[in-house]
């Protein structure tokens, strides 16, 4: 369900982009959509009273102010989306995110960032993470023409970004509970998409025109989905775990979002159908089931 929800989010996001020119207010727009669904939360009484709770932790200095701050590497992530989609297409960005979240979650899980437990290197987990490397070139020969290396590049550090926000909303979970961490993450990451619009603007951004297909400000609710899930499981599953089991449905759903909505860059062929299906083996050896 996750992966499904992240890779309909950045597709999603991504045509927003497209139409307005903007990936940055196409992140906003995501943001505020996330925030909005989310909010309904706010609605039970054990959340508020969980919120109360971490308030007081934070005030008290019994939790880390910094670990509020996973929104903010999520901004990352949905902006970068947002511009990338339209370019690399759907199934090549999601492996490169994937294979960027291989590398940080194993390095993640190795110092504990998402629950305090340490989970070390493996002959698997490693494997796992070379595979993805290896996806990544094999999915890169289908692009058409030059290779855009800015824009994977950019890819590379929203995965990054991802498995920190993974982790540090894993945190706040455990210091309240999934819907909370979830709420949470929204305005702090639409406080830092802010800041960027502004200082777009302020250097002579124009304001874009709207388009009227509805299911294009929908993401939000798809990235609501993705930070609740990932909320609720990370911390028992581990940040590397998470990341590669919600790859399944990222993969497929992209790899079909492709072919319904052709890129002009990439050739859903071979190559992007083989990486996908490395991925998917690095899968299966990163949970190092025996």
């Amino acid at each position: 369900m996750a992966g499904i929800a992240a890779t309909l989010q950045a597709g999603i996001s991504g045509q927003l982009a497209t139409e307005l020119n903007d990936g940055i207010m196409a992140a906003l727009i995501s943001n505020i959509g996330g925030a909005i669904f989310m909010s309904l939360f706010l609605f039970s009484p054990e959340v508020r009273e969980k919120g109360k709770k971490l308030y007081r932790d934070v005030m008290n200095a019994k939790f880390a102010k910094w670990q509020l701050l996973g929104g903010v590497a999520g901004a990352i992530y949905i902006a970068t989306a947002s511009s990338t989609v339209s370019i690399i297409g759907t199934g090549l960005f999601t492996v490169v995110l994937i294979a960027s979240q291989n590398v940080s979650g194993i390095i993640a899980d190795k110092f504990g960032l998402s629950s305090g437990l340490k989970k070390g290197f493996t002959k698997k987990r490693v494997l796992a993470a070379l595979i993805g490397i290896i996806a990544i070139i094999l999915s890169v020969s289908e692009f058409k023409g030059e290779i855009l290396w800015l824009p994977i590049v950019a890819v590379v550090v929203a995965g990054l970004a991802v498995t920190i926000q993974f982790a540090l909303n894993a945190r706040v979970t455990h210091a309240s509970n999934s819907q909370v961490s979830a709420f949470i993450n929204f305005p702090m990451s639409m406080f830092a998409v802010l800041i960027t619009l502004f200082f777009m603007y302020l250097f002579g951004k124009t304001w874009p025109t709207w388009p009227s297909q509805w299911w294009l400000y929908s993401a939000g609710i798809m990235g609501a989905i993705v930070v609740y899930l990932a909320a609720a499981t990370v911390r028992n599953l581990g940040v590397l775990l998470f990341g590669l089991v919600s790859v399944s449905g990222q993969l497929i759903a992209s790899i079909v979002l492709d072919i319904v909505i052709p890129n002009n860059n990439i050739n859903v062929g071979w190559a992007l159908l083989t990486g996908a299906g490395l991925m998917l083996l690095a899968v299966y050896l990163a949970s190092d089931v025996r």
